[in-house]
């Protein structure tokens, strides 16, 4: 279980364990797989990998612009996969790998996660998929020994919550905010209750998501949390350097730094 082994051990150390989000392929394959690796660098402690997919019902904008140019350069989860192939070969950063249910189901959930497994990634996250519908993929991740990632939203009953932290054997992902993703100026203020109240309800580790975007948020939230998740922050820094990648490389490892330094608790 190397996602909660990453956080307890991190938590254990004095830091919060800090979860970027990237498209696998944006802006191309090349350039993604060298973003992974900046990103284990740079003080990433586990790497969401997005699989694109052509209705991402979940994602604002930064990320369906990113989903769009992966989709254009025809990323598909077989070469996001031997992305992560290429990326174990020097690193032991532990990977999610995140996606929509739909094409997971078209590709073949036991051939999913064998393909998975054997790539070196260590999860999945499947955004749009209910744990009351999540039987046939939670026997195929534990038989190939798989983490599931879970995600919980402020709107979560308490009997959902229950169920998710019955039926994880991973951390929860907790949205921040009801809607979809994207950068947000300030954390919403019901948060911090709603982690309260998480709590009280599973001991499972919880990472927060969705609107985290700079060492502001992280010092906000690093008492209350065992994790964060950034992704359209960084993939904004993609975004705004498509014509000079290198500059992609050189401003994602700072922003990297500048967060993992604000994970210390």
């Amino acid at each position: 279980m190397e996602l909660l082994n990453k956080i307890k051990s991190n938590n254990e150390s004095g830091k919060i364990s800090f979860v970027s989000y990237i498209t696998a392929g944006d802006p191309d394959i090349n350039t993604s797989l060298k973003i992974m690796k900046s990103l284990a660098r740079n003080g990433t402690d586990i790497i969401e990998l997005g699989i694109p997919f052509s209705d991402p019902i979940s994602d604002g904008p930064t990320i369906q612009k990113a989903t769009e140019r992966a989709l254009n350069k025809d990323i598909d989860i077989k070469k996001a996969l031997e992305m992560v192939k290429k990326f174990r070969k020097e690193f032991s950063t532990p990977i999610v790998i995140f996606g929509y249910y739909n094409p997971f189901l078209k590709y073949g959930l036991n051939k999913l996660m064998r393909d998975i497994k054997s790539s070196g990634a260590n999860g999945i996250l499947v955004v749009d998929l209910p744990p009351e519908e999540s039987f046939q993929i939670q026997e195929s991740v534990e038989k190939h020994n798989l983490e599931l990632v879970y995600l919980v939203a402020p709107t979560s009953t308490k009997f959902r919550i229950e169920t998710i932290s019955k039926l994880s054997n991973s951390f929860i992902y907790l949205v921040s905010v009801t809607g979809v993703t994207g950068a947000r100026r300030k954390i919403d203020k019901s948060l911090s209750p709603f982690i309260k109240k998480l709590k009280k309800i599973t001991n499972k580790p919880i990472c927060v998501g969705f609107g985290i975007s700079n060492s502001t948020h992280v010092n906000e939230l690093k008492n209350q949390v065992n994790g964060i998740v950034i992704g359209s922050a960084i993939v904004k820094i993609i975004e705004k350097n498509l014509k000079k990648k290198a500059d992609i490389i050189k401003n994602i490892s700072n922003f990297c730094r500048k967060i993992s330094r604000a994970t210390k608790i």
